[in-house]
């Protein structure tokens, strides 16, 4: 059995490359052709989280990871474990310290933004700065031709720090923030809702990110009806811990990105169209890095 290192499996995975990957495992699952579980979700009594979640592409692998994040000690981290489809039996541990994971998650905004945003969208917006908040904006930056990104966070000093090291503007207030955003992105473990109807403009496209576990909101309940389209990372994993848990009425209105994909549901139809995008994260996209880990040629320097 092989023991990747973070060097190694950063040398094969590429932000287009993740995103494409991403971007694949979403049709697959709209196609019926992926075997995806339940996650496995903890959270300590000092806050740290674990979750282990992992899926089955119809390829030769099958893939589960283990991420942690807020840890007092140690931050995020996590690895991601291969097995052979066939004979079941260990491939490979993908020592990725967590990598991955923050690159799939942004690399499933950049899908979404790709699908569901104004395709001459240049203004983004992000709600959080840590450290996903960070890979978010380079996926968007990959995927967009973006000249403008204003970040907020509860902490000025936070905001501050993110907007150095991300060439990025610091906002005082979520209104600020969002006021003229293309894409407005979530990224933080609220328990409140940190974004209301009257905050975003027309043509708005708003991807909620940070709930991902019971309890985490980050959206208010006029955003979640009042948008024109309402798009669920899967509908069943977000009723129960993503946006949807807390509006449950907009269950029925809800689409799954990966059918906007496929093109078994429709998704912006107008310029002026508000579309929220709820991503809770799914092993679908693990097992999609693996893939990709384990099949990609290096990168050229």
């Amino acid at each position: 059995m092989q023991v990747l290192d973070q060097a190694t499996i950063r040398s094969r995975v590429s932000l287009a490359g993740a995103r494409e990957a991403v971007r694949a495992a979403f049709c697959a699952l709209s196609d019926g052709n992926v075997v995806a579980p339940d996650e496995l979700a903890m959270t300590l009594a000092h806050g740290g989280e674990l979750h282990v979640k992992g899926a089955h592409l119809g390829g030769g692998h099958l893939a589960f990871k283990a991420a942690t994040g807020a840890f007092p000690a140690g931050g995020n981290s996590g690895f991601t474990a291969v097995l052979d489809a066939h004979s079941g039996a260990p491939v490979a541990i993908l020592d990725d310290g967590g990598w991955l994971t923050e690159i799939r998650t942004a690399a499933a905004s950049a899908v979404s933004a790709r699908a569901l945003a104004r395709p001459d969208s240049t203004r983004l917006a992000i709600l959080g700065g840590g450290i996903q908040a960070a890979y978010q904006v380079a996926a968007l930056r990959e995927a967009f031709d973006l000249d403008q990104v204003t970040v907020w966070s509860r902490s000025p000093e936070t905001a501050a720090r993110f907007a150095a090291e991300n060439a990025a503007t610091a906002a005082g207030s979520p209104d600020e923030a969002v006021a003229d955003a293309d894409i407005v992105i979530c990224c933080t473990p609220s328990r409140d809702p940190l974004l209301t109807r009257s905050m975003l403009a027309p043509g708005t496209h708003v991807i909620a990110m940070g709930s991902d576990m019971k309890g985490k909101r980050e959206l208010a309940e006029d955003v979640v009806l009042g948008c024109d389209r309402f798009v669920a990372d899967q509908i069943s994993i977000t009723s129960r811990v993503g946006e949807l848990a807390h509006v449950p009425s907009a269950h029925d209105r809800t689409v799954e990105l990966g059918d906007i994909l496929t093109g078994r549901a429709s998704g912006r139809s107008d310029a002026n169209q508000l579309t929220v995008s709820d991503h809770c994260g799914l092993g679908i996209q693990d097992a999609a890095m693996a893939q990709l880990v384990m099949e990609a040629e290096p990168l050229s320097p």
